[in-house]
């Protein structure tokens, strides 16, 4: 193949009490790499369909994931790269880890060498490290589908967790951004022995609560004690829409990442009235906002063309 074209699914990542640990791949929402081979050496980057987002390769990191492959294959060819992006910036959905795992994925499919999952990875995660901090959680959904555990990093180890197939989930997006470098100064240097031991409890209880659908234990484990209470600040009219929410049959409700996404996780049923009342909550303290439908993408990212 001298050309390629792949999806990466965009992710939610924290879920609540999972800060920089748990992430879900999505459905409907993620970015498109089309990748061409060039004789000329390097990588450049062609068109970026968001003008906001950088097409100098060292600051994408569509184009630092996949020089990152290519110094590892040793292969001589050049890559052309042009991003679609399907996620918004400074949205909360792992906008810049779909691009870093698109880059390499198309890297290494126009490689005869194939390179294993975690060299892959790693140059997806050396790419998100330059732009938004050396975390895995948005990374490892999008590369690999479904819902991840982060189980350590010196030496990194991902597991894959089940999602009970009766869950949907709502995103809605508010029309202001959040940066990630921003809401992570905002995090407590220190927590409370309380708050520690709150927070395990409840990561504890999500994850079991997504493998037996049990939305019972998703709504009373879904709480962050520690990212969202300080970073709160920066997400004006989530509460209401939290609120509304669960009051409209929701299992539970997070900030997606660093947000401002809001997350539902609705178990059966119809997921539009919860879709609505999240909507309307932004509207009610002054802000647009865009709802999304979604299941788990339990493929992760793939070649589409």
């Amino acid at each position: 193949m001298d050309r390629v074209i792949v999806y990466a699914p965009g992710s939610a990542s924290n879920l609540g009490p999972g800060f920089d640990c748990l992430g879900l791949a999505l459905t409907g929402r993620g970015d498109t790499i089309a990748a061409v081979k060039t004789a000329e050496s390097g990588v450049r980057i062609a068109r970026v369909s968001d003008p906001r987002i950088p097409t100098d390769p060292l600051r994408n990191t569509a184009g630092i994931a996949a020089a990152a492959v290519l110094q590892h294959s040793g292969e001589r060819f050049g890559l052309e790269l042009t991003i679609e992006k399907g996620l918004p910036l400074s949205g909360g959905l792992g906008g810049s880890a779909a691009s870093a795992v698109g880059g390499a994925v198309a890297a290494q499919a126009l490689m005869r060498r194939r390179l294993s999952r975690d060299q892959l990875f790693a140059a997806a995660l050396s790419a998100e490290a330059v732009v938004a901090g050396r975390h895995a959680d948005n990374v490892a959904p999008s590369l690999l589908g479904g819902m991840v555990l982060i189980a350590g990093n010196e030496p990194l180890r991902i597991t894959s967790l089940k999602v009970h197939h009766s869950f949907s989930f709502v995103l809605v997006t508010p029309d202001y951004g959040v940066e990630t470098a921003k809401a992570r100064a905002l995090l407590p240097k220190q927590v409370s022995r309380e708050d520690a031991i709150a927070q395990a409890a409840h990561l504890g209880a999500l994850v079991l609560g997504f493998e037996r659908g049990d939305a019972e234990l998703i709504r009373d484990a879904m709480v962050d004690r520690i990212a969202e209470p300080a970073r709160a600040q920066l997400f004006p009219g989530y509460a209401e829409a939290r609120a509304a929410a669960l009051a409209t049959g929701a299992a539970g409700v997070a900030v997606s990442g660093a947000g401002p996404t809001a997350l539902a996780v609705v178990a059966g049923g119809n997921a539009e009235p919860v879709a609505k009342a999240m909507v309307a909550a932004y509207a009610a303290a002054g802000f647009g906002a865009v709802s999304h439908r979604s299941r788990v993408d339990r493929a992760g990212a793939r070649i589409v063309g």
